[in-house]
Parts: structure tokens; sequence; C-alpha cells
């Protein structure tokens, strides 16, 4: 591997490192948020098993609204299905970048096997 090549796939290899880092961030944080909707809505199943028809809603800013329960599960549950596809879309991002990321320590001859020569 050319000198230059090498060079360009090092620096390859760090950009890719970074973002890799960057989207495992962004998978902890929305499966956090995923995990606390999650549980506001087992909440909201048990206030709609003893009756309850409507629920305060934190806004923010020291601020609680009354709301209808139904609307406010509705809500809830299209914030949890966007959640999943972003989840699951991060987790497929995630995987391409760790291959991408294992060919080219492979091609540098940081990982097992002999690295990969140009044309064969």
């Amino acid at each position: 591997m050319a000198e230059k090549e090498k060079m360009k796939n090092i620096q390859r290899v760090q950009i890719l490192s970074q973002q890799l880092k960057a989207l495992e961030d962004q998978l902890q944080v929305f499966e956090r948020r995923r995990i606390e909707v999650s549980h506001a809505l087992e909440e909201l199943k048990k206030a709609e098993e003893k009756g309850e028809k409507t629920v305060y809603q934190f806004l923010g800013a020291n601020i609680l609204v009354e709301k209808d329960l139904e609307s406010v599960k509705e809500e809830l549950e299209e914030e949890l299905t966007a959640l999943e596809s972003r989840i699951n879309l991060i987790k497929k991002q995630l995987d391409v970048g760790k291959k991408e990321l294992e060919r080219l320590l492979k091609d540098l001859g940081y990982l097992g096997g002999p690295p990969e020569t140009v044309g064969g």
C-alpha cells in the first residue's frame, strides 16, 4: 500500500471512529428516551384502568397542564414509534460503519490477516 494511500486510510479510520462514537452516543440518548416513554405509557395504562380521564403533562419550565389521557397516550405512542425507527436506523448505520472500520483496519494491517493488495 502506497504511503499516501495509507495516510488517507488512517485519516479515514480516525474520522469513522469519531462518527461511530457520535452515533453510539445518540443511540444511548434515544434508548433512554424510549425507556422513559414506555414507562410513561405503562403508567397511563394503570391510570386508565383506574378510570382516570385526564392527566397532568409536564411541559418544562415548571409548567404542568391538564390534558386528556387518550391524547397524551396517542402522543407518546407516536413518539415511541418514531424513537424505535430512529434507533433501528442508528443500529444499521453503526453496523455498516463498524464493518467499514474493520475493513480499513485490515487493509492497514492492524487486524488479523495480511493487508489486502491492490488489484488482487
